[in-house]
């Protein structure tokens, strides 16, 4: 039951030492330091200490009988008293970051969302796989990209490729697509795919990156082993890179 207490306690935020000489105050009742230090099993000094930290919380108070100082614990429910005091602290810290709240992200957007790109990184076919959900996020609904699809064939199966179509499909993405393979030109646009395709020769583009522009985001993936990417949230580098893969998309080059 004892330890039981004390677990409860230190949930409560008290400390190891406060639990012990809380609970042994409350054993008994009004008793001078050295007691209570012994009944729990911490040294006088650090007990001393405790108590005074408890008599400045109201847990404690003293009082001095003939030549001696006695310690007497306040009724347990001033600690539910000092829980709801702290509930309204803390309240209060609430109400006040939600109104300083604004201000400071805006701060934050000056230096970290609108001057300083942000990049995230991502490894392993499974971090592959997280950069295709993000472009399915897509608030345009639409995606550039450039890709090597030998080194696509390489990394998703025929089946997963046609998984993520048909995800892509259903949430309304549409992609334009700047493609080289070894088999030549093989991919067709679609309408119901919503896909255009531009094929370029593999001796222009033998690269195993894939570059893909969604809003402001630029994802750059390698399917070379060790397979990784990187997404860089920026709006300058974003419209950069999809202004010329429309040029590339839209001129004759083959």
């Amino acid at each position: 039951m004892e330890e039981q207490l004390l677990l409860k306690l230190r949930s409560l935020g008290f400390s190891d030492k406060e639990s012990k000489v809380y609970l042994a105050s409350l054993k008994l009742g009004s008793a001078p330091i050295q007691k209570i230090a012994k009944l729990a099993n911490v040294n006088r000094a650090t007990t001393y200490v405790v108590v005074q930290g408890f008599m400045d919380r109201s847990l404690m108070s003293s009082y001095t009988k003939g030549k001696k100082r006695l310690f007497t614990p306040e009724s347990p429910d001033k600690i539910s008293a000092i829980i709801k005091a702290y509930k309204v602290k803390i309240e209060a810290k609430e109400n006040t970051i939600n109104e300083i709240l604004p201000a400071l992200s805006d701060l934050y957007d000056t230096t970290q969302g609108g001057k300083r790109p942000q990049v995230k990184f991502y490894e392993g076919k499974s971090g592959l796989n997280a950069v295709r959900e993000e472009v399915l996020k897509t608030k345009s609904k639409e995606a550039f990209s450039i890709f090597n699809l030998d080194s696509l064939e390489g990394v998703f199966t025929a089946e997963e490729r046609a998984a993520f179509t048909k995800k892509r499909i259903t949430k309304k993405v549409s992609t334009h697509s700047i493609y080289s393979s070894s088999k030549g030109d093989i991919l067709t646009d679609s309408k119901l795919d919503r896909s255009l395709y531009k094929y370029i020769d593999k001796s222009k583009y033998n690269s195993p990156i894939d570059i893909t522009v969604f809003d402001d985001n630029l994802a750059i993936t390698s399917f070379k082993e060790p397979m990784m990417s990187v997404i860089i949230q920026n709006e300058s580098i974003a419209n950069a890179i999809r202004q010329i893969l429309t040029l590339v998309e839209k001129s004759d080059t083959k």
